[in-house]
């Protein structure tokens, strides 16, 4: 069951880490005092929300047993994914506006937005919605999941299908030395999140919701 779900987190991964890029490439890049311990905290405050979130589908569609199977539609996979995508939107936006808004050190200078906003609780609420988004690998360790009798396998098959998917995850350490020798990513990076929150949270998320 281990070596399972280890390896259809590795033959899957690429697909986790090009839906988690946009989040947090951006997210990363523009965080104000950058250093190699700060960025590696952020990164696995993200991953340890979204291991949270996977741990919670675990335990419901275990608790579902078969029933997942025959009513978990992709429908309902769909709409989820739209509450994914206003979550981690507004995340985002709120870390725009409250701690690198407008695009500059310390951000504005409004207290409640710029703790809302901060980078620790984003890469908490960005990490729980990721989670959240029902995407092709995921929905197979889920099916894969809830047939087995014991609940608790269908719960850790997921998180070693998780444990699968981060090795592709480890570039992203290496940012802050990036962003030393492009400083100017910093504030490309800052725009970018911006733009990618708004266009998650009315495009991919509002506009689906109600129309």
């Amino acid at each position: 069951m281990i070596l399972e779900a280890v390896l259809l987190g590795l033959s899957t991964g690429t697909y986790c880490a090009m839906y988690c890029g946009p989040v947090l490439i951006p997210f990363l890049c523009g965080t104000e005092r950058i250093s190699c311990r700060r960025n590696a905290g952020l990164l696995w405050l993200f991953l340890a929300s979204r291991l949270a979130m996977y741990f919670f589908l675990g335990f419901i569609f275990s608790m579902m047993g078969i029933l997942a199977s025959e009513f978990f539609d992709p429908y309902f996979a769909r709409r989820l994914s739209v509450y994914a995508y206003i979550f981690c939107g507004t995340a985002l936006l709120l870390n725009s506006f409250g701690a690198k808004f407008p695009w500059k050190k310390n951000g504005c200078k409004c207290v409640s937005l710029k703790i809302a906003g901060n980078d620790f609780l984003t890469a908490v609420f960005a990490g729980l919605a990721v989670g959240l988004h029902i995407c092709a690998p995921l929905w197979a360790a889920i099916a894969r999941s809830v047939f087995f009798a014991n609940r608790l396998k269908g719960i850790f098959y997921l998180v070693f299908f998780y444990i699968g998917t981060l090795p592709f995850f480890l570039p992203l350490l290496g940012i802050p030395l990036v962003q030393k020798i492009f400083p100017v990513m910093k504030r490309i990076s800052r725009i970018a999140q911006f733009l990618i929150g708004f266009y998650f949270l009315i495009f991919e998320g509002l506009i689906k919701l109600f129309f």
